[in-house]
């Protein structure tokens, strides 16, 4: 049995505790963090019935942003961010729109409003840099205003 994923709250202006995981998992090419930001109350959307969920042709209001380790099959071995995101077709448009461009050297893998964005990272990226991208995309992505702070769910981590 996986033991439970660790939980970290976090201020995009105090990243430290998240990217030592993304590092330390890098290392051991194995892991992911699921990243969601905070929504006041009263600005939460309404819950989404299971028929809505199944048959919407988009994702969340609130985006869910996720970091998976690289895989040692990978060619090169490489990070992969996700995003599902209720912002339509065109993700990339809208961030690059946003000034929130995808990185040179990064590759798009998937931009489908209801599967999100998948994006492979460039090897030689660095962990902050990645994580700080991640959370101004998911930012920018947003469908209802949020508080600035998100929610790390820390899977795989050893130590």
């Amino acid at each position: 049995m996986s033991p439970p994923p660790e939980l970290v709250e976090f201020w995009p202006s105090d990243t430290a505790v998240v990217v030592a995981a993304i590092s330390e998992m890098t290392a051991a090419q194995r892991g992911w963090i699921t990243l969601q930001p905070g929504v006041r109350p009263e600005d939460a959307p309404p819950p989404r019935s299971l028929f809505g969920a199944l048959f919407s042709g988009t994702g969340p209001p609130v985006p869910v942003c996720t970091w998976v380790a690289p895989e040692a099959a990978q060619k090169p071995p490489h990070a992969e961010l996700g995003i599902l995101h209720q912002a339509g077709p065109k993700a990339v448009r809208t961030l690059t729109e946003a000034g929130v461009a995808v990185p040179d050297g990064w590759v798009v893998l998937a931009d489908h409003p209801r599967r999100g964005l998948v994006i492979a990272v460039h090897p030689d990226s660095a962990a902050g840099e990645v994580l700080d991208w991640l959370l101004r995309a998911g930012q920018a992505l947003s469908r209802v205003p949020l508080t600035g702070a998100w929610q790390a769910s820390v899977h795989g981590r050893t130590a």
